[in-house]
């Protein structure tokens, strides 16, 4: 049933899924999980950097933006320029990508109810 919410009538986008992701976590106060799948070269890497990036910004709050406009948080930051080093055990060249990936990826994201500027990210 579709009626009166048109969101149901489209896929899902990442700012959508991340946004209420955050409000169940910080309103709700409910653990969630966000579950990014598809083919290779399907641009599952740049979906995780972008929910990641929005949940540090939406998370942050308002704050001064930089010149471009783009935000980015330096934890986050630290966990995807990691990502390189991890994927080097496990890659293999495959016909549709030069840098397939022969493992999933488990990235944890906790908040600190108290200090909405403190937050620790753990890689598994």
């Amino acid at each position: 049933d579709h009626e009166g919410d048109a969101r149901k009538l489209v896929d899902p986008h990442v700012y959508e899924v991340s946004s209420l992701s955050f409000k169940g976590l910080a309103f709700d106060g409910k653990d969630q999980s966000i579950l990014v799948s598809g083919e290779s070269g399907a641009g599952k890497t740049e979906t995780v950097k972008i929910a990641m990036n929005h949940i540090a910004s939406v998370q942050r709050g308002k704050t001064a933006s930089s010149d471009s406009g783009a935000f980015s948080d330096p934890v986050v930051e630290r966990v995807l320029e990691s990502n390189p080093l991890l994927e080097a055990f496990g890659n293999a060249k495959t016909r549709r990508n030069d840098n397939s990936s022969r493992f999933g990826k488990y990235t944890q994201l906790q908040f600190d109810q108290g200090d909405k500027t403190s937050r620790a990210f753990a890689n598994k």
